[in-house]
């Protein structure tokens, strides 16, 4: 809960942010088993499909509290809301975690040596067709939180404008921005003859102010897992087309091998051919020669 500082002019801590974990990959299920199954794969493809489905779920929901968020007027529900949002974000970012590390182990199968080039190529499709529908959705996630983060922004200098209504586009932005806003503008309003409204606005401030470093965090987190899923996506593309050209290769050899064994055939054929005539020819000699003995020798 964020405390009136209003009388205190000291700096605030930062909430904790939630990070986008990747917890330890588990080598037995990419490892072990002496190789992989077609039934153990598409398992492995249905869970991570069904995570996606908890996350497009979840950034619905989380986009439907920073409408609250920005709307509420009331303190105590903002807390409430931002709460309830937070653990949110935490559950979504565990799913986004888990079905990155399902993507790494099914990245594995292509690399099985137990697996055929055919197999290979049907488990390297269907992983990137699922890695790529994920980076799309981590590009929706982080455009919804970017726009909530602009949106928050701009009412915090709606509110800074309340105590100083004559501050610059730039003092505004710098007080936003800088680390030590809230002592900046606690030290600002208490000037101001609407003291009131400045505690009631310092405290929103300072909330929003930590909304934002945590969700830039994330925006942050959410780039950065983009970049990884989009390496994954293009390594398998390379496995895809260095299998597809050794298929090829292999479609050759053995187009290649088919028309010398026809070639063998063929001449074979020719071969017992003329192994035929030779012999027929041996046999007519044969016959006339005996026809020739007996006529001149043993007829006489």
């Amino acid at each position: 809960m964020s405390r009136d500082r209003f009388n205190e002019l000291q700096g605030y801590s930062d909430r904790e942010d939630t990070a986008i974990e990747m917890g330890p990959l588990d080598n037995s299920q990419a490892a072990g088993g002496g190789g992989y199954s077609d039934g153990r794969f598409f398992n492995l493809l249905d869970d991570a499909a069904r995570q996606m489905a908890q996350i497009d779920e979840h950034i619905g929901l989380i986009a439907n509290l920073h409408e609250q968020a920005l709307a509420v007027t009331s303190e105590s529900k903002y807390r409430q809301i931002s709460s309830d949002r937070d653990q949110l974000v935490a559950d979504t970012n565990g799913i986004i975690a888990g079905v990155k590390q399902n993507l790494d182990i099914l990245a594995r199968t292509v690399d099985d040596p137990t697996s055929s080039k055919e197999q290979r190529v049907l488990y390297a499709t269907r992983q990137q067709t699922l890695a790529k529908k994920f980076s799309e959705q981590l590009q929706r996630y982080r455009q919804m939180e970017y726009q909530y983060s602009q949106r928050n922004r701009e009412r915090l200098e709606r509110q800074y404008r309340i105590a100083r209504p004559d501050a610059t586009d730039e003092e505004v932005a710098n007080a936003i921005d800088n680390d030590q806003a809230g002592q900046v503008f606690a030290q600002s309003v208490m000037h101001s003859n609407r003291i009131g409204d400045a505690r009631r606005v310092l405290r929103d401030v300072e909330e929003r102010q930590a909304d934002i470093k945590k969700i830039d965090k994330t925006i942050s987190e959410l780039a950065q897992m983009f970049v990884e899923v989009s390496e994954m996506v293009n390594r398998q593309q390379e496995v895809i087309d260095s299998i597809d050209t050794a298929v090829e290769e292999t479609q050759v050899h053995v187009e290649s091998g088919r028309k010398e064994v026809n070639t063998a055939i063929v001449l074979r054929i020719k071969a017992r051919k003329k192994l035929w005539i030779i012999l027929f020819i041996s046999i007519i000699i044969i016959v006339v020669i005996v026809l020739i003995v007996y006529f001149t020798v043993i007829k006489k």
